[in-house]
């Protein structure tokens, strides 16, 4: 591996900390979400956040795609005419271009949301009131965009450090307020509206002051600006919202079919999703750039430098995979009530539905680099979300949580193949499928370990007997790795020595 897909490794250690914190803060205080709220409030409360991240998704209007292509360094400027701007100025441009679109944007879906919340809160919300709590969670949407374009423009700066700072300020903000309005102040689910709502807000304004003093920022920019991000972002939209669509289908769907204490526990269950995601996104934020430079200067060996990365990125999606279908059990009976157990037993299959997806994101960035590509990727993730509603249903009919668990595995499935063959079209490095074959054997290999033992009970092994089998396979697993592909010790090797 090369001294470049090192830096690329580095970076990742530090976008998968920062990503894990953002997403996974909901995870860290689960301990205190189950003992103070029921599994009935939890899966409402699950619902109203998907409901955000749906309108904060529309909002952004996937602008956050624009800022990380046309804020990076080594994007040229192809701007001719004379009007007075600086030879440095073209990507603030296009970001206060994105800035003001978004405040736009934002504006109009809380208001939207806000207003016909009387009408969807009995789908969306059974037997819930739309009033106090949900109306002030909708607030939070006037600033969670901007926040997410301008770690974006940390992602495209390559601004690895001040990326981990902000998304770990943000995290402990989010989490000691949360806790003190949740607990102390036993406001309840009002609590973490409020909390959703403050902590937003000024994450917003500060992202806002440090984009300005980067100097990003108030930089004049012309309609021309906003059609060309627009044109690249737009078709990105469809794709982000039909997997939000289809996040909260999928609990909409399990709480009016189901229960919504079922919907509490499948959300639950998703924080395996959420953290494999958080290091898959996290390593895709760094390859982002870094395969943008490296298409852009097309160096000696680039082909082999990104194919070498894209074996990484799998075998580190392996790993994490693996480890989570391995251990979600034991961390449930440490952090939850017995009532939240059962939500382990679909882990082993939401797992492998992201073990499957690693080839998506190297398979996307060729896609992102192309303007056009956008319109593929709309195509990817539509067909993926219309093929798994369906299934969402006539699994929850037919067995409850463990069928829409499959439905989440097929619409991944589907994501994967289509990414990988569609970015055939556009000139990128072949995926190593050698390497991703053996190394994903491994981790199907002790994903079916898991099912086997769960359904066996693990055969009466006692709490600590059981801990230290998983662990050994672990281990097992982590040197079959290694043995199959040496590059992932070197990168290991090599972010230990040299990490930023």
């Amino acid at each position: 591996m090369s001294v470049d897909s090192s830096a690329v490794t580095r970076h990742s250690v530090i976008y998968v900390a920062a990503s894990i914190l953002q997403k996974l803060s909901s995870l860290i205080l689960l301990p205190v979400y189950t003992r103070l709220l029921t599994p009935e409030e939890y899966g409402y409360f699950n619902l109203i956040i998907t409901l955000l991240l749906l309108g904060g998704a529309v909002a952004t209007l996937g602008l956050e795609f624009a800022v990380a292509r046309y804020c990076h360094p080594e994007i040229s400027d192809d701007v001719t005419d004379t009007r007075d701007w600086k030879l440095g100025d073209s990507q603030g441009r296009y970001y206060t271009a994105a800035y003001f679109v978004v405040v736009a944007a934002s504006m109009g879906v809380t208001a939207l949301l806000a207003a016909t919340g009387p009408l969807y809160s009995p789908i969306a919300f059974p037997d819930f009131d739309f009033y106090p709590v949900v109306l002030i969670a909708l607030v939070s949407i006037l600033f969670q965009p901007l926040t997410a374009i301008y770690l974006s423009l940390l992602q495209a700066r390559s601004m690895a450090r001040a990326y981990g700072t902000f998304s770990l300020a943000l995290f402990l903000s989010n989490a000691l307020l949360t806790v003190a309005l949740l607990g102390p102040l036993n406001l309840g689910l009002l609590g973490v509206a409020v909390s959703l709502v403050a902590v937003n807000a000024f994450f917003a304004l500060l992202g806002t002051l440090r984009a300005s003093r980067l100097g990003m920022l108030w930089i004049r920019f012309c309609a021309d600006d906003v059609r060309r991000i627009l044109s690249y972002s737009l078709p990105m939209l469809p794709h982000t919202l039909t997997l939000q669509a289809t996040s909260l289908a999928s609990r909409v769907i399990i709480s009016n079919l189901v229960s919504v204490a079922a919907a509490g526990l499948f959300n639950i269950a998703m924080y395996a999703v959420n953290f494999i995601d958080a290091v898959q996104t996290a390593l895709h934020r760094a390859f982002l750039p870094w395969y943008f430079t490296q298409v852009e200067q097309q160096a000696v060996g680039w082909q082999d430098n990104v194919r070498d990365v894209i074996a990484a990125f799998v075998g580190a999606s392996v790993v994490v995979s693996s480890a989570v279908a391995l251990f979600a059990s034991e961390l449930l009976v440490v952090m939850t009530p017995e009532s939240f157990h059962e939500a382990a037993n679909i882990v082993p299959i939401l797992a492998l539905s992201m073990m499957v997806k690693s080839v998506y994101y190297p398979s996307l960035s060729a896609l992102l680099y192309n303007e056009r590509g956008t319109n593929l990727v709309m195509v990817i993730s539509g067909t993926a979300s219309v093929f798994s509603i369906p299934l969402a249903v006539a699994g929850a009919f037919s067995l409850g949580l463990t069928g829409v668990a499959l439905a989440q595995l097929m619409q991944r499935l589907v994501m994967s193949a289509m990414a990988v063959r569609l970015s055939a079209r556009v000139d990128r490095p072949p995926i190593p499928w050698g390497s991703v074959m053996r190394l994903q054997a491994g981790g199907v290999t002790v994903v079916v370990l898991v099912m086997i033992g769960d359904h066996a009970a693990w055969w009466g092994l006692g709490f600590w007997w059981l801990l230290v089998a998983k662990s050994a396979v672990g281990i097992a697993l982590a040197s079959y790795l290694f043995v199959c592909d040496p590059n992932l010790f070197r990168a290991a090797r090599r972010v230990l020595s040299h990490g930023r």
